[in-house]
């Protein structure tokens, strides 16, 4: 310990550096859900007259009866996790041990079959599908099927493809910088040093994409047209088509969307997720170990 810190701190400015701390217990994205389903409480509580906190057993059950209406069991579990966390953040009791509560937690996950809604897989075939139906001479619709490209051979998340909005975090998403045109070998190199499992950045790889002559798969061919055509800073969204305009979440989902259904395909049994699951049956198909994948 550093002496000189310990007889220079004040009480004050540890408990400002204690608060700090504890708002960073959660990732982004999660800190984001946990926000969004206290609202969720407080709109209910506010709507029928309740005290937000503490809450009552009976007006728990009927909150998660509400949010089964549309949602699935999975998701009631969480929100009422978030809640209960609210609760302990702020000194009051959650009846976590009620009957009544697990009652309807039980009744809720047997009447909405508690199974888990399993996307499909994006593959090689559906990839050509697809890219039919896209029209790779506009700039937006290649920086688009790059991102696509991206997600399946990398088997990213769409969260570390593509950002939400201009404020993104650029140690968490592409970036122009991360992806480099080899050309001598023919390669698009993906420098990598985050995923879900690795929030802290304490692994770098890098994965080496090689060029190919299928024109729908070729990922080569495609970042060096569109980087030709869409120059940008190594700190910007590595999906940029114009000066001030890239793929986001919404418009990556909105478009996966449209050319699946063009593809004859039902957009609703495919999300952004699909290029991950297909990514790693391709590789192991392909010969990938598990480990690899």
């Amino acid at each position: 310990m550093n002496l000189s810190f310990l007889f220079s701190a004040s009480w004050e400015q540890l408990r400002s550096q204690n608060i700090l701390s504890q708002g960073l217990r959660f990732a982004n994205s999660t800190k984001n859900n946990v926000l969004s389903h206290i609202r969720q409480w407080l709109y209910f509580t506010i709507y029928f007259g309740l005290d937000m906190l503490p809450a009552s057993p009976e007006s728990l059950c009927l909150f998660m009866e509400l949010m089964s209406n549309t949602s699935s069991y999975g998701h009631c579990k969480n929100v009422l996790s978030s809640v209960k966390y609210i609760h302990t953040a702020t000194g009051h009791k959650f009846p976590a041990d009620n009957f009544g509560l697990e009652a309807t937690l039980q009744g809720i996950k047997r009447r909405l079959k508690g199974t888990p809604q399993f996307v499909l897989p994006i593959d090689p075939v559906i990839l050509r599908r697809m890219y039919s139906n896209i029209d790779i001479t506009n700039t937006q619709d290649l920086s688009l099927w790059c991102s696509f490209l991206t997600a399946f051979y990398c088997l990213f998340r769409k969260a570390n493809t593509v950002p939400k909005d201009h404020n993104f975090d650029p140690d968490c998403v592409l970036t122009r910088g991360d992806i480099v045109i080899d050309e001598a070998g023919q390669n698009v190199l993906i420098y990598v040093n985050f995923s879900k499992v690795n929030q802290y950045q304490k692994s770098f790889h890098v994965i080496p994409i090689p060029a190919n002559s299928d024109p729908a798969l070729d990922l080569y061919r495609h970042i060096k047209k569109l980087y030709s055509l869409a120059r940008a800073p190594r700190t910007s969204p590595a999906f940029m088509y114009s000066a001030r305009h890239f793929i986001t979440y919404r418009s990556f989902t909105h478009r996966l969307k449209q050319l699946l259904a063009k593809s004859g395909l039902d957009p609703a049994l495919y999300s952004g997720h699909s290029f991950m699951r297909g990514g790693a049956s391709y590789l192991y198909g392909i010969g990938g170990s598990t480990l690899m994948v």
